[in-house]
């Protein structure tokens, strides 16, 4: 069998059932240039990859030619472009099967066939076919598959062909382009420019690209992107102009857009930086209805302040409306305005068209300005919605989505703004309360930040230190502890910095005139944004308690001593009082020693009366010692 394929002429490999070459017609081996020996046994895989894969010119036919191969699936006529060892690039049509008749069953056969010729005689018919056409046919054909077609002029400019889309859109005739010029019968935006430049490619043969701005009776107007070149002979002469024009409007438009949203944003971030900054409410106010205006591209903003025991809005900010009404204006609330629908909808309100809306009516404020579209979104309070902020037109407009969260993004920066400026009203109120609370109190209150020491200190200070509170702003009190007190202060500063509260702590500082004040401090730690960066404290003056309970605690000392010297003194008188007892037995004077017995007893018993004393003198100072009086 192998004999009959060296027959043929077509390139055939033989596989045996492991999918090893087993043999090479003698056709394949002249046109890849293969011998059979050195093939013998090799995977066909690895024949495919080692040395056909060079020859193709598209990579992506080697792959799946292999895995074909691999998988053992028939392919049938598969066009591949390979350039064989006879140099030229020649067109191969691949296929392969398995074969079923014994004894070659389960062997496969792939075969690579010459189509070149073929496909050359396809080529010479169609060009030959193309031939019996007229050119407008074929330029017709082409550029009707394209948005707005193709041109063809003459070197000078004169218009061969038009794409009849473009024509209709122009609204001219392909005869009257051709009499007057191509550029000068299209109703142009920029005619004048786009015919400069249509001349100045004429007469120096550089490319045409020019956007045609075309005025559209439906959709304002068009974008076509129109390119051309010049087609020279072999002289290099230019024999004609040939070119295509693109419906690029979408395009344009999506860019516009994106332009004007990109500028939105840009203007919501200077508004909220402007916030942050602390604009007033007022300032911020006007910045941002104569944004909203210039980036919505619309004539009338505003923002309504409500006010619900009156259950109407007042117009605090304006664009396009009277400025007089700033302030003074009132606008009905509830269902009739649209202000009112909005705050009672609670969510944005569009209005394509004043005139037949039917969810309300409109207030006097939009009616007298003749406004048709609009949008109106809700300004957020605190705890209520401060109001509505509206943007109006008097054109009918269709608002987008985006135009909705501009509106609504410039409202919350605006709501942002507000709020901040009222907790900053607020605690300027709460700190000039504090400081009238300060300035009058006995203690010694004063606030100090890591960063810059003392910001503040009542002047009690001047009373408790002998400092002004002058002196004292800009230093940190840790500077005027004494060193007895000063581990027992880092103690607690510790505290402070862990978000901790520190109370009754007792320091010791140093006056201005050297001597020392006990002050006992209750601090709490300033935090901003989770971090400790300062501390709150009150300090009272305790020098006097502190003096207090030093003289106190030497006249129990002094109380004590008393005590222990009047045992003594006892023990000291009774040992005499036995000697003049004993002595008093020796005499023979009876009456004499009675006497004198008498008197030794009424020593013991006034003796007995100090024990007493000093028994009750102890129980006195062991029970102002529980009771911390000691």
């Amino acid at each position: 069998m192998y004999h009959c394929f060296d027959e043929l002429d077509d390139a055939v490999v033989i596989l045996d059932r492991d999918n090893n070459v087993a043999r090479l017609n003698g056709s394949f081996q002249e046109t890849f240039g293969l011998g059979d020996d050195a093939t013998q046994g090799m995977e066909i895989g690895d024949l495919i990859a080692r040395h056909l894969a060079p020859l193709f010119e598209e990579g992506d036919s080697v792959g799946r030619i292999i895995e074909a191969l691999r998988c053992r699936r028939e392919v049938s006529h598969v066009t591949c472009r390979m350039q064989p060892s006879r140099g030229e690039t020649r067109w191969f049509s691949f296929s392969c099967r398995v074969m079923t008749g014994e004894p070659y069953a389960g062997m496969m056969l792939i075969r690579f066939r010459d189509v070149t010729p073929e496909r050359d005689e396809a080529a010479r018919s169609v060009l030959d076919t193309a031939a019996q056409v007229r050119p407008e046919s074929i330029y017709a054909g082409i550029g009707e598959m394209l948005p707005y077609g193709i041109w063809i002029c003459e070197p000078d400019g004169t218009a061969l062909y038009v794409s009849a889309s473009f024509l209709n859109l122009a609204g001219t005739t392909l005869e009257e382009c051709r009499r007057t010029g191509l550029m000068d019968c299209i109703p142009l935006k920029d005619a004048a420019g786009v015919l400069d430049d249509w001349k100045r490619c004429l007469n120096t043969g550089c490319r045409w690209d020019r956007e045609l701005e075309i005025r559209d009776p439906d959709r304002g107007h068009r974008t076509i992107l129109s390119r051309g070149a010049p087609v020279r002979d072999e002289n290099d002469q230019i024999i004609l102009w040939a070119g295509i024009n693109l419906d690029v409007t979408a395009r344009k438009h999506a860019e516009d857009l994106t332009a004007v949203r990109a500028a939105q944003q840009a203007a919501i971030a200077a508004l909220g930086h402007s916030a942050l900054a602390g604009a007033g409410s007022r300032e911020l106010m006007n910045a941002v209805v104569r944004t909203v205006a210039e980036h919505l591209g619309v004539e009338y903003v505003k923002v309504l302040r409500y006010l619900p025991d009156e259950e109407v809005f007042l117009l605090e900010a304006a664009v396009g409306f009277d400025s007089a009404q700033t302030g003074m204006r009132r606008v009905e609330g509830g269902t009739d305005s649209q202000a009112g629908y909005t705050l009672l909808s609670g969510k944005p309100v569009i209005v394509d068209d004043l005139r037949t809306e039917r969810r309300f009516r409109g207030p006097a404020l939009l009616r007298d300005e003749e406004i048709v579209s609009g949008i109106s979104v809700i300004i957020q309070g605190d705890k209520a919605p401060y109001g509505v902020f509206g943007a109006h037109t008097r054109m009918r407009r269709i608002f987008t989505r985006d135009d909705i969260n501009f509106v609504q993004a410039a409202a919350n920066v605006l709501a942002q703004g507000i709020e901040r400026r009222t907790a900053e009203e607020a605690l300027v109120m709460s700190e000039e309360k504090f400081r009238e609370i300060a300035q009058r109190s006995f203690d010694m209150i004063y606030t100090c930040y890591h960063e810059g020491g003392i910001t503040y200190i009542s002047p009690a200070v001047e009373r408790i230190l002998g400092y002004t509170p002058a002196e004292l702003i800009g230093s940190w009190c840790r500077n005027f502890v004494s060193p007895s007190s000063l581990a027992a202060w880092k103690e607690g500063q510790k505290k402070i910095v862990r978000g901790e509260p520190v109370e009754g702590l007792e320091v010791e500082f140093r006056r201005k005139d050297g001597t020392a004040a006990f002050v006992e401090l209750n601090e709490s730690p300033i935090i901003e944004h989770g971090r400790v960066v300062g501390v709150q404290v009150v300090g009272r003056d305790i020098t006097e308690r502190k003096q207090n309970e030093h003289l106190r605690r030497q006249a129990f000392e002094q109380i004590e001593r008393n005590i222990e010297q009047f045992a003594v003194l006892g023990d000291h008188i009774r040992q005499p009082l036995q000697v003049i007892l004993g002595r008093a037995e020796l005499l023979d004077d009876e009456e004499t020693a009675a006497i004198v017995r008498a008197q030794v007893e009424r020593i013991n018993e006034y003796i007995t009366q100090l024990d007493r004393g000093w028994i009750e003198s102890r129980k006195v100072r062991e029970f102002l010692r529980r009771h911390d009086l000691a």
